[in-house]
């Protein structure tokens, strides 16, 4: 997974895409977990999706305009637009359901 800047986001969202954000904060242990378990669903098979990784510390913005309330979460897009988030990151499956789910 890419670590995307403010400005990346913003310009996947302006190109009206299809991608996935893994929303982060370096010190949490459950984020750690979680990232490595998004990176495990890549790996094992071929997600049709851009996943990328942001710091939440870096977008209070961002996580106040998609009203993220606690990470790790992933948040769903397309066309641009935020469309479902998922705080349940604790198993693959979990995370392959979200990544899957229409």
């Amino acid at each position: 997974m890419d670590i995307w800047e403010k400005e990346t986001l913003y310009a996947a969202q302006k190109k009206g895409a299809d991608f996935t954000v893994f929303f982060f904060t370096p010190m949490c242990g459950n984020c750690q977990m979680a990232s490595r378990l998004v990176d495990m669903t890549q790996n094992v098979d071929n997600i049709h999706t851009t996943i990328a990784k942001v710091d939440l510390n870096y977008v209070p913005e961002i996580a106040q305009t998609l009203e993220i309330t606690s990470v790790p979460a992933l948040v769903k897009f397309k066309e641009g637009n935020p469309v479902d988030v998922s705080y349940r990151l604790h198993d693959v499956t979990a995370i392959f359901e979200f990544l899957y789910s229409e």
